[in-house]
């Protein structure tokens, strides 16, 4: 089925409502918790330590303090968030919802950075020492030249590793540049006297925190590769799907990895000499119901373009799985509306494979939305199995040329008078928020809306 305008002459049925959450204390994401619980730890212990002297402090050095506390905070968590553990993605629903986690925690640490320098830039106004001292290296004696240059270089690689346009390679390396500074500013805070030093137990959670951050970027950065769940394979087949899509087929070589549809994993290519050494994620289109692996890939980097060098028999490291966008960890949704767009149709593929091979009877309604035929390349395959999957699967090819954008409310009137149905979308950031956006202004719970954006930057 293919899509069609609404007609002007034919009535359609209005969207049910879906039914509001029963308390907004279960919308929050998971891993709110954890981040409020450390903030609220760490405001607490600063003020037990500096209670008698708040006062004496002055309000702006006070909270200046406060300031630079909470954002290593938030920096030690960010780095627990990826690191790439299995065991921990229950904690954050999965390591495509930690890396948006991730995302937030970083530019809340480097926006409290900010305010720490301003907030004493104030106090050193209010009680006329020279402003030149907090924010000049090397301007006077007094000024802590070091710190002021560590805080530049903060600022400076933090900023840059939220810029899309770098290459991936050299984002990598910003990004672990900024974590690996953060570490030794908490280290240095740790150590020296002052407002740490002056309470134990504040110094004793931070030295806490300090462990868990620096060990989750040892293990992301220099570990991961040796002690990660690897997996080796062999390209069975790389082949062109459109003009800037290719599919990547491999086969184990000793044993296979086990992963729930709709799961994605990083791979490295040896055989790209230094390129290789990078591990690039990708989703997984195909089903674990069979042998081989396969990546559906959009070329849009100097990696991805390189992937239709690949000769069978070539080596790949697998990592994985991971993530939590997959409809087996969503078992009691059992009306699911799975919506794709471009290269975000693939773990749906993945996904509808899986069922045909499965007795899970679910009701689906998938939507693939392109450009137009030519911009959907698995658009045949879709069709040529979406009948024989035991659930009842509508299948929607939304050409934007030809019907406009799709919306949420067009959704709703395909499958009303339904209402208990769930979400999920998969896409660029920009289409899966709006889209998001669009379900819940129509009643949908934030609980039934599962996305994935298609970035880990």
């Amino acid at each position: 089925m293919t899509s069609q305008p609404v007609s002007a002459l034919t009535p359609s049925p209005q969207p049910v409502r879906p039914k509001a959450a029963s308390s907004p204390l279960r919308r929050l994401p998971k891993g709110s918790w954890l981040v409020a619980l450390v903030l609220v730890v760490t405001a607490a212990l600063w003020a037990s330590a500096r209670w008698d002297e708040i006062l004496a402090l002055g309000v702006w050095r006070a909270a200046s303090q406060l300031a630079t506390l909470l954002a290593a905070s938030l920096a030690m968590l960010a780095m627990l968030t990826v690191v790439r553990a299995r065991a921990l993605e229950p904690l954050f629903g999965g390591l495509d919802s930690a890396v948006r986690l991730h995302r937030r925690l970083g530019l809340a640490a480097l926006l409290l950075l900010v305010v720490h320098v301003l907030l004493l830039a104030v106090d050193a106004l209010d009680v006329g020492a020279p402003v030149t001292d907090v924010l000049v290296p090397f301007s006077s004696p007094a000024a802590r030249s070091l710190d002021i240059l560590v805080f530049y270089g903060l600022i400076a690689l933090g900023f840059l590793a939220y810029d899309k346009r770098l290459r991936y390679e050299r984002w990598l390396l910003l990004h672990r540049g900024v974590g690996l500074l953060f570490v030794a500013g908490t280290l240095h805070a740790a150590t020296e006297p002052g407002t740490l030093d002056a309470f134990e137990p504040l110094r004793t959670w931070f030295v806490i925190l300090l462990l868990v951050g620096a060990g989750a970027w040892a293990y992301r950065v220099l570990l991961f590769r040796r002690l990660g769940p690897r997996y080796a394979y062999r390209v069975h087949e790389a082949a062109k799907r459109n003009r800037d899509t290719v599919d990547v087929v491999m086969r184990p070589v000793v044993r296979r990895m086990m992963y729930e549809p709709g799961t994605f994993v990083f791979i490295s290519v040896p055989g790209f000499g230094g390129q290789g050494r990078e591990l690039h994620p990708f989703s997984i289109s195909s089903t674990p119901a069979h042998r081989d692996l396969r990546v559906s890939v959009r070329q849009v980097g100097d990696f991805t373009r390189r992937l239709t060098e690949l000769q069978p028999g070539d080596p790949i490291d697998v990592y994985g799985p991971f993530g939590g966008f997959t409809p087996q960890r969503f078992a009691g949704f059992r009306r699911l509306v799975w919506v794709g767009a471009g290269i975000g149709i693939t773990p749906f593929l993945g996904m509808l494979a899986f069922e045909r091979d499965n007795e899970d009877f679910r009701r689906i309604w998938l939507y693939y939305v392109a450009r137009d035929v030519a911009a959907a390349p698995y658009h045949h395959e879709i069709l040529n199995s979406f009948l024989e999957a035991d659930s009842y699967i509508d299948y929607t090819l939304w050409r934007t040329s030809l019907s406009g954008r799709l919306t949420a409310e067009r959704i709703a009137r395909d499958i009303a008078p339904l209402d208990d149905y769930a979400v999920m979308l998969c896409g660029t950031p920009a289409f899966v928020a709006d889209m998001a956006a669009q379900f819940r202004a129509l009643g949908l719970p934030r609980s039934r809306i599962i996305t994935e954006d298609l970035t880990f930057r």
